[in-house]
């Protein structure tokens, strides 16, 4: 039996003596069949790609054509939102960026004890080039658990380190469906061109009851196997966008690897192919790759959009880097609720209580104060870059909470005119960079 075969022979082996292994919390829940075993040597990997989905979705021969072009690849970063990442995998060496962070112990250690990142940035590794580097942001700790109040810093966090892609396999229960508290972040990545990423979840039930599974402006993910048939446990319902790959996926685990299901694989699938789109063209919108992605799906299920299987699966193999164009309709905007009060979230220690509505503060009549020392600045463009973005509203956020920021101009943040930097000034920032009614001239000179 040469080494190819018994190589097969110990997988399948394993997978008999499978262990279940459940991680949940207000920021997790991801439920996975995992079979572990020593392979040395990781990074010389013999066999291909490790995930059999890297070439049911045609990733590997898009990934091959990029490579091939002759075009220097620019550097994609997909910021993954989890547990970590184990660093000392050697799979994984020279795939992670050096600016990761941890918001539960507010520090740059993103080792990870659970694994769960681990396994999600081996994917995307395994099914990209190695221009595409994981931006490792920690939210969950050894117990798989954490809260969504991280889990939105880290989506700004993304947003200030120049994320291209950003993948969240996890999720909150949602019964009412009335959680908001990554509306705010979510909105800000995708306004800005990034990719949000979201599994549907493996509670066997609707997405409308798992969040941010159930936002309209993330591209929701459930799980297939090999024969393009729905995984037993994955969520599924209207809002579901593409089906891919998440039954006996192989992936790194600590020093070894691991066969895992779960639409927590299933994402990062979806994540890489949308790092392998950036490699093509960086200025793709999430409207527009959405558009690509269902051109280039095989339908599954009934014909056209079911709640099933969504649009389907991914198939890029056939994708051209030389003739094919960006989708000729132009992206629109997410469609949002203007919120009748500014929301605002202030930083808080790590909780593993249910997850509450973030607390809000209503914005006051603008008052007649007016500071002497403004002039010429741009109001809420607290970075000085230019711009008014939602990095200002987190710098601002930041700078009311007593948390360490980057030196701002102070009266370019004051957007209220009140001499004072507030939350208020944050939400206002906030408001237009997402297109709601702000009572004051952002960006405009004074």
């Amino acid at each position: 039996m040469n080494i190819k075969k018994r190589f097969i022979a110990a997988i399948l082996a394993l997978i008999t003596t499978v262990s279940l292994v459940v991680v949940s919390s207000t920021a997790v829940h991801a439920e996975q069949e995992n079979s572990e075993f020593e392979f040395e040597a990781l990074s010389s990997y013999p066999f291909g790609h490790m995930s059999w989905g890297v070439s049911h979705m045609g990733l590997d021969k898009l990934q091959k054509k990029l490579e091939q072009s002759g075009r220097a690849l620019p550097e994609v970063r997909v910021a993954v939102i989890d547990s970590g990442i184990n660093t000392s995998n050697p799979f994984l060496k020279g795939r992670y960026t050096d600016d990761g962070y941890n918001f539960i112990s507010n520090n740059n250690d993103i080792s990870d004890e659970e694994y769960h990142g681990t396994t999600v940035s081996g994917i995307i590794a395994d099914a990209t080039s190695s221009n595409v580097k994981v931006l490792p942001i920690k939210v969950n700790g050894a117990n798989g658990k954490g809260n969504m109040k991280n889990v939105s810093k880290g989506i700004f966090y993304a947003i200030e380190h120049g994320a291209d892609v950003i993948n969240l396999s996890l999720s909150s229960e949602d019964p009412n469906r009335s959680l908001t508290i990554l509306d705010e972040a979510i909105e800000a990545a995708v306004s800005r061109g990034i990719v949000v990423v979201a599994a549907s979840g493996n509670q066997k039930g609707d997405i409308m009851y798992r969040y941010p599974a159930n936002k309209s402006n993330v591209l929701t993910i459930t799980s297939i196997d090999k024969s393009n048939v729905i995984s037993e446990n994955a969520n599924t319902g209207d809002g579901v966008d593409f089906a891919l790959p998440g039954v006996m996926i192989l992936a790194p685990y600590k020093r070894a690897m691991f066969i895992s299901t779960g639409t927590s694989l299933a994402a990062p699938h979806a994540a890489a192919a949308a790092a392998l789109l950036k490699t093509w063209d960086k200025s793709l919108t999430q409207n527009e790759i959405k558009d690509i992605f269902i051109k280039y799906s095989v339908d599954l299920g009934a014909k056209g959009y079911d709640t099933t299987y969504g649009w389907g699966m991914i198939d890029l193999s056939d994708f051209d880097i030389n003739t094919e164009v960006r989708p000729t309709q132009p992206a629109t905007e997410p469609v949002t609720e203007a919120p009748t009060e500014p929301v605002t979230q202030a930083p808080s220690e790590p909780s593993t209580e249910t997850v509450t509505e973030p607390v809000t503060e209503a914005a006051t009549e603008p008052p007649t104060q007016t500071p002497t020392e403004m002039t010429k600045v741009l109001l809420g463009d607290a970075d000085a870059d230019g711009e008014v973005s939602a990095i200002d509203a987190t710098i601002v956020q930041r700078k009311t909470v007593s948390v360490n920021v980057p030196v701002f101009d102070a009266a370019a943040a004051d957007v209220d005119r009140d001499g004072e930097i507030t939350i208020v000034d944050a939400t206002f920032i906030q408001r237009w960079v997402i297109g709601v009614s702000c009572p004051y001239s952002i960006g405009e000179p004074i």
